[in-house]
């Protein structure tokens, strides 16, 4: 497949929600890419959607939550991330409309290969990383599928798929769900780390432990998630798994039972209707 985005089909058909695989794109000098113009977007996006964390958290630590430590306009910090030793995340650049026409562009050329697989593809978005040397993502999971493409500088990007255990991975997706301590000891000695520069990428499936660490120099990568049905319900099954859980209980994982499914979904759902409909309510 050519385009802005190169997949192997046949790799990409026998990893798709399991696995990591490498991927190549051609987006290194495109101008909406440049640091003047990430700069600009910066500035454009809402102010919930940039955040401006620390650059050397650790990896194993999933619980910091995010902290803004930046100051000043946006602008300011992308153009001295270097200096400042930040992480900088630019979330749903998709609401700029000349981001959103590239991740579609980005996307359609993905489409194809996920429309019979799960459900197809759903809702599309893109993240920007910039990051100064040597800057670390601590371990986590993302509930949407996505592509990290490496557009400046080279970062780790180190996977733990654990996709001949899938009870360790399940064991390891419920306790992060649940606020604990996950085993991050077990999760590096089955990573697989991709190495990646200006000009590669790597697909990160749905619900998958993966961390990041840069190289030296300043790091800009794309991400462009997308969600399928499959994954926006079993976002809602895990939600109420961890209630059930707090009730000493040992529900069963997303996937196992689609009826079942469903009826999570639709309890979750009925939930945040009357939850939401209290928190209106006058004191």
């Amino acid at each position: 497949m050519a385009g802005l985005v190169d997949i192997d089909a046949a790799s990409y058909a026998d990893v798709f929600a399991r696995r990591s695989i490498a991927v190549h794109h051609h987006l290194v000098d495109h101008p909406l890419f440049t640091m003047d113009a990430i700069a600009q977007l910066a500035d454009r996006l809402p102010s919930d959607s940039v955040r401006r964390e620390r650059g050397d958290l650790p990896l194993a630590n999933s619980g910091f939550g995010y902290v803004e430590v930046g100051q000043g306009p946006p602008s300011e910090s992308i153009r001295d991330v270097e200096r400042l030793g930040l992480r900088i995340t630019l979330r749903d650049i998709q609401q700029v409309p000349e981001y959103a026409e590239l991740i579609n562009a980005s996307l359609d050329e993905v489409d194809d290969l996920v429309s019979d697989r799960e459900g197809g593809m759903t809702h599309r978005a893109g993240y920007l990383f910039i990051s100064g040397p040597a800057s670390t993502t601590p371990m986590h999971f993302d509930v949407e599928h996505s592509f990290l493409l490496q557009v400046r500088g080279t970062k780790n990007v180190s996977v733990a798929a654990f996709d001949r255990d899938p009870e360790l991975l399940e064991r390891e997706t419920d306790r992060y769900i649940d606020g604990v301590g996950c085993d991050f000891a077990a999760m590096e000695a089955a990573a697989e780390t991709f190495r990646i520069h200006s000009g590669l990428g790597v697909y990160l499936p749905s619900y998958v432990p993966h961390w990041v660490q840069t190289e030296a120099g300043i790091s800009i990568s794309f991400s462009i998630p997308f969600f399928t049905p499959y994954c926006q319900r079993a976002e809602q099954v895990h939600v109420i798994n961890r209630r059930l859980r707090k009730l000493h209980l040992s529900p069963r994982p997303p996937g196992t039972s689609e009826p079942l499914d469903r009826t999570k979904v639709a309890v979750a759902r009925s939930w945040n209707r009357v939850h939401g409909a209290r928190r209106k309510l006058p004191a």
